[in-house]
């Protein structure tokens, strides 16, 4: 798993790897007794301890406070600074160069970290004890560690850039490095770890803490902080130090990777371009969890505000983790990739710097937090955005499924009103070769039912209801007679459904593909069942794209080197095959063509229809062709059941969004506002069972809602002072615009769905 692309980087995929490099097995890095086992007893009763010891961890991390502070870069803007403070409150510019310089250096002295290989050691032998009590096992393929050993060896820098989805991402692959007599990286952190104790330890083994908002002003650049973390990032990476990022930024609040930051990509890319480098290799990490130590941020789901982290929280939170079994863990390194050669392909294959097609339908990056601090071409800004996107790309789909992932899965697309644990095994055996199948890894081994009872008792209690189907008492404790059933019960299905959107990315086109064939015959009212349904190829990927467009800020479904029309094209093609869809030509007609020329012109796509033609030349037989998509067996209805149920939350979330829109007419309300009441409304109608999907009120989903919104130009933003305030576009300023719009959403909503999204008397009421 996680070879580098073979499109963009084709000399880096033949790099470091071989056949014996992937015929390795996996290997459990918390078991090092065995290590020692020909030595003497002492040795072999403090195995942990002589483990440490012999890790080769005496490295050189140079000091870098002095150099940054010097830099040409962080003077020019202390300068500009204190130009600034000379027009803004009329000080002389010697003192507002001094009080700059004095700020600098508090900054820096912050941020910056000081690794000890003392600390190290120590702390990897605390880690092997605490682990070891803590975890059934670390995880990882000794081929993919094998790359990694070669990479560090190259004289080149090395990015690691995992995705974020616990506090323990930080110490881990440090943990993981030491183990393995790696260097460890420098860490970017969030300065709200920034807390007494754990602040020395973190700085101690890597740690270096940048400022969650960059700019305390809107509308104003801190450009004196950016300038120094710029600095002292590209002032690692000249001295050929690691690095390591989340690429994500925060953790992610739902269990999906989260939409790639570029802020810190952005300052790796400009030591490039710049010459401070000639060369650094990137490494995407994935870490899964079969049980997520950070909890599922069931109140950030619910609209609390996170909870800032203390010192007393962390101990409690230490005490907590230490007397639960949290499972295996499961870490993969991608193959690492030359950043020299992608930036090389890009330019040849672009034929114009650094701009790249990246496909239709990829969630965009956040702005980022860097920008600005130079002056950036929007092509090396597309460069920044195109790497990151891949990195992101490449993690999702190393990443390894975990028992607890597919089990909340399961119960949540296939059995919301429970099933039996025979059933339920069946399913489990099946769902297991589909992901084998899409090219996607498994995280666990053994015998099925065992694999389910592990999973439920990682598993926290109030997320899976378990009843015995069988009424003797003697057999109530005999697993084949468990019948289970998830707990929908708000905020608790938020637990579950953490869990389950790991495994959403592995069935994605699928069921994009699968919910735009059900959308296009539920347009034509005929609904699939037994019969047969005609649908022009050219139609149904378009309504494909247009249900990734609905769903562009939660998941990313292609590489940027690839077109969003070539995934699904395969996908159908992979559907076909599987014979959940059959595919038959059918001649074309005038009839046809009227009939559908009919049909909605309301269409997501920021292209034109000109743009549009433009890229699709190299598909143009094929998407001219009609076929007849029908179910090819029972077995098939199934499964297309089953793909249409992957992504039915998440478009109920969004039909509940946009039936909330004409609360926006004649009228602004702030951003926060807004979405509180989005949520308010959602969870009213949970509890009035209008909707199928109580985890519909996702916070999380919910802003991705009006990002969408925003993006489609439906609601327009703007600042009153530092408040983001939203308003209806003056072309959705009408409810007759907003039922046209809300129309098209409520195409993929399941017409199996008992979820209702408006009515006459909910108008009337608005209004």
């Amino acid at each position: 798993m996680g070879l580098c692309c073979n499109v963009c980087v084709p000399l880096s995929r033949n790099n470091f790897f071989d056949k014996l490099t992937a015929d390795m097995d996996l290997k459990n890095n918390l078991i090092v007794s065995t290590q020692n086992r020909n030595c003497g007893y002492l040795t072999r009763k403090l195995c942990y301890a002589t483990f440490s010891l012999q890790r080769k961890c005496s490295h050189r991390y140079p000091k870098l406070n002095k150099t940054v502070l010097e830099n040409e870069r962080v003077l020019e803007a202390i300068h500009y600074a204190a130009c600034e403070d000379d027009n803004e409150i009329k000080t002389s510019h010697a003192s507002a160069v001094k009080t700059h310089k004095k700020r600098a250096k508090e900054v820096l002295t912050k941020m910056a970290a000081a690794i000890s290989s003392a600390w190290i050691r120590l702390t990897g032998w605390v880690l092997l004890r605490v682990f070891n009590h803590m975890l059934d096992s670390i995880q990882v393929h000794q081929g993919q560690m094998e790359m990694v050993k070669k990479a560090a060896k190259s004289n080149i820098p090395v990015i690691f850039l995992p995705l974020h989805k616990s506090h323990l991402d930080y110490l881990l692959l440090t943990f993981i490095l030491f183990l393995h007599d790696i260097k460890a990286p420098h860490v970017a952190a969030g300065d709200n770890l920034s807390i007494p104790v754990f602040r020395y330890i973190l700085r101690s083994l890597g740690g270096f803490f940048i400022k969650r908002k960059l700019d305390p002003h809107y509308g104003k650049k801190d450009i004196v902080y950016r300038a120094l973390l710029h600095t002292y990032m590209a002032e690692l990476l000249r001295r050929g130090q690691y690095v390591e990022f989340f690429i994500e930024g925060g953790r992610t609040r739902s269990g999906k990777a989260g939409a790639p930051k570029a802020g810190l990509m952005s300052v790796v890319i400009d030591t490039f371009i710049d010459g401070t480098v000639t060369d650094a290799y990137l490494i995407p990490v994935s870490i899964t969890y079969e049980k997520v130590l950070d909890g599922e941020f069931i109140r950030e789901n619910m609209g609390s505000k996170k909870v800032p982290e203390t010192f007393w929280g962390a101990v409690k939170a230490i005490w907590r983790v230490l007397k639960t079994n949290y499972g295996h863990v499961r870490v993969t390194f991608c193959q690492p990739f030359s950043l020299q050669e992608y930036v090389q392909s890009v330019q040849t294959s672009s034929g114009r710097g650094f701009l790249t097609d990246g496909g239709m339908g990829l969630k965009d990056p956040s702005e980022s937090s860097l920008y600005g601090t130079d002056v950036v071409e929007e092509d090396q800004r597309q460069l920044v955005t195109n790497v990151a996107t891949h990195v992101v790309h490449a993690a999702v789909h190393a990443s390894a499924v975990m028992s607890t992932n597919l089990l909340a899965f399961l119960l949540l697309v296939n059995y919301r009103k429970g099933v039996s644990m025979k059933e339920l095994v069946r399913s489990f055996d099946w769902v297991k070769e589909e992901v084998l199948f899409l090219d996607r890894d498994l995280g666990f081994s053994g015998e099925t039912t065992a694999v389910i009872a592990h999973a439920l008792s990682i598993l926290d209690n109030h997320l899976v209801n378990k009843a015995s189907s069988v009424q003797c008492e003697q057999t109530n404790n005999n697993i084949e007679n468990w019948r289970l059933s998830p707990n929908l019960s708000l905020p608790d299905v938020f637990g579950l459904t953490y869990y389950a959107n790991s495994v959403t990315s592995v069935f994605l086109i699928e069921s994009v593909i699968v919910n735009a064939v059900l959308a296009l015959s539920r347009e034509q009212c005929s609904y699939i069942k037994e019969d047969s349904v005609v649908l022009p190829k050219q139609r149904l990927i378009r309504m494909a794209t247009q249900l990734c467009s609905l769903l562009q800020f939660e998941f990313i479904f292609t590489p940027p080197c690839t077109s969003l029309q070539t995934q699904l094209l395969d996908g159908l093609d992979r559907l076909v095959a599987s014979e959940v869809l059959s595919e038959e030509l059918v001649v074309k007609s005038r009839h046809a063509d009227e009939a559908w020329t009919g049909n909605s012109g309301f269409c997501w796509d920021s292209s034109s229809d000109e743009d549009d033609d433009a890229n699709t030349v190299a598909t143009k037989d094929a998407l001219d062709d009609r076929i007849i998509l029908k179910m090819a067996s029972n077995g098939g209805q199934a499964k297309l059941h089953f793909l249409e149920n992957v992504l039915q939350s998440l478009i109920e979330t969004y039909c509940i969004a946009a039936a909330a829109l004409p609360h926006l007419l004649g009228t602004t309300m702030t951003e926060n506002n807004f979405q509180q009441r989005l949520q308010k409304l959602a969870i009213e109608r949970v509890e009035r069972g209008q909707t199928s999907y109580p985890e519909s009120v996702s916070m999380d989903t919910l802003r991705n809602c009006t990002r969408l919104f925003e993006k489609q130009n439906v609601i327009a933003l703007y600042y009153l002072d530092t408040q983001r305030m939203l308003e209806l576009d003056v072309m959705y300023d009408t409810e007759v615009a907003l039922a046209e719009y809300l129309h098209v959403i409520e195409l993929f909503r399941s017409s199996r769905s008992n979820y209702k999204v408006c009515s006459d008397t909910d108008v009337t009421a608005r209004s």
